[in-house]
Parts: structure tokens; sequence; C-alpha cells
């Protein structure tokens, strides 16, 4: 009976509203953006590894060797300064997201004040 009464009172709306469907569009932009970086940046560390893996099966003196390993520390080294530029990337976009869903926020709450008042 309480249920039967609500659904009287308050009859439950045909569509979301508007707020509530920017936020849904929003953030799925946002999870698309970040699967492409993260999806991008697997590829390349699978490239990394592969190139690697092939280059140690090409070792065949002690020289190739020797080369294998300063390829390594330069390997390396491009490697972490790519983390530390992807760690950036991550960052502007997570600070662009909490922007964007801020702003959205508060539209939202410039336009219901008003009106409950």
């Amino acid at each position: 009976m309480v249920v039967y009464l609500f659904n009287q009172a308050l009859p439950p709306p045909q569509t979301l509203p508007e707020p509530v469907i920017k936020a849904n569009k929003l953030l799925i932009e946002n999870v698309e953006q970040v699967l492409l970086f993260q999806m991008n940046s697997l590829k390349i560390c699978f490239e990394i590894s592969i190139n690697q893996l092939r280059a140690a099966a090409e070792i065949t003196d002690l020289d190739s060797l020797r080369d294998f390993y300063q390829r390594q520390m330069d390997i390396a080294q491009t490697l972490q300064c790519k983390l530390l530029n992807d760690a950036r990337i991550m960052r502007n976009m997570v600070a662009r997201f909490k922007t964007e869903m801020e702003s959205l926020n508060q539209n939202l709450l410039q336009e219901t004040l008003p009106k409950a008042a």
C-alpha cells in the first residue's frame, strides 16, 4: 500500500534526467580514452619485449652479449622515460575528467537551486 501511494504521488520518470545522460556520456568518453591509451602503451611494451627476446636469441659470442647488455641499459632508460611520461598523461586525463565532472555538477546545482527556492 505504501508503494502504491508513492507511485501515485511520485510517478517514475519515463526518461533519465539530462544531467545523468551528460554524466554517463562524459564517463564513457573518458573510459574510452583511458583504455585506448593503456592499450597503446601495452602494445609498445609488448613490442619492446619481443624485440628483446629476438635480440637475446641472436647472442652468439661475448661481443654480442656485451652489445645486448648495452641495449638493455638503453631500453631501460627509454622505458623509464616512457613510464614517467605515461603517468603524466594519465594524471592530466584524470584532472581533465575531474574538472569536467565538477563543471557538470556546478551547472546542475545552478539550474536546480533556483527551482527549489
